[in-house]
């Protein structure tokens, strides 16, 4: 039941009728009748006895109203708490992000608890996963978006995640497979792939997503960082395996982006936090990331 309701229900009995009630509230008085009506078939009693005039609270009625204002004293006190606490609350909040995918990952929760929030020093700081992994590590942010594997050095890390979606291969237009609207790992086999030098998590959650669907990438080349992806496909004619969902830089109308078909790897990005941060504001920003 609505606490909303329950103010309506003590407006009508405060105000005598259902029409007066109704102005006080500024809302019609079909839908103030409907919700009565709501209340009691929820209750199973009937709550006001009628007439043109005026309208009386049943015994039940009389009851519900006692109890209606408690409720509403108790739920009025605890909004007021709540308040208090938000508009007191300060500290400090320090958020590793992956500069390619950060509206992806955040949307617009950075705004959202600035302004729940105003007393609370936001952090951010825009890194490769190599660089927010080792942040985690020595405490360095509170929370990290990592592509989610299974981290031999970290038992430590707990996660919530992002995104979950298939995977997709790079290649040149003049490859052998650009003309496919999707491809199979079958398909795949015998190429040269692309792996980053700088980023051996992004490595290994696509390897192990790879991995729970029997295809290993036998033969690989080694490029700096994911910005540098297009210039290795254009220097070796190799292809590249990645998450669906967000873009590589430099590619242009050359690089053809083809799904993987299903059933096929899946890979996870996440928030990543240690289970044994004390910091308050973590489990706030993680419920606001969430909704």
């Amino acid at each position: 039941m609505r606490v909303e309701h329950m103010r309506e229900f003590v407006a009508i009995r405060d105000e005598g009728n259902f029409s007066r009630a109704a102005r006080s509230l500024f809302m019609t008085q079909p839908a103030l009748s409907r919700h009565v009506q709501e209340m009691e078939r929820e209750l199973g009693v009937r709550l006001f006895d009628r007439d043109r005039h005026s309208v009386t609270l049943t015994e039940a009625g009389e009851r519900a109203y006692k109890a209606f204002r408690q409720v509403i004293r108790t739920y009025d006190r605890l909004t007021d708490d709540i308040a208090g606490y938000k508009a007191g609350l300060t500290g400090r909040l320090r958020i590793g992000m992956l500069y390619y995918t950060i509206r992806q990952d955040f949307g617009n929760s950075f705004d959202r608890f600035a302004e729940e929030y105003p007393n609370v020093e936001l952090r951010r700081f825009s890194w490769q996963p190599q660089e927010i992994y080792e942040a985690l590590a020595e405490e360095r942010v509170d929370i990290g978006v990592l592509p989610r594997a299974s981290y031999p050095d970290a038992p430590y890390l707990v996660f919530q995640d992002i995104l979950t979606g298939g995977m997709e291969v790079m290649v040149l237009s003049t490859h052998r497979l650009a003309d496919k609207g999707s491809v199979t790992l079958d398909d795949l086999r015998g190429e040269l792939f692309i792996q980053l030098r700088d980023d051996p998590y992004t490595n290994l959650c696509y390897n192990e997503a790879l991995g729970r669907c029997g295809f290993v990438q036998e033969r690989c080349v080694m490029t700096d960082n994911v910005d540098t992806v297009s210039f290795e496909m254009r220097r070796s004619g190799a292809v590249y395996i990645k998450a669906r969902g967000f873009e590589i830089a430099g590619c242009g109308p050359e690089v053809v982006a083809l799904p993987i078909e299903e059933p096929g790897p899946v890979v996870r990005k996440s928030f990543a936090w240690r289970a044994d941060n004390e910091n308050p504001l973590v489990p706030l920003f993680l419920e606001m990331a969430r909704q």
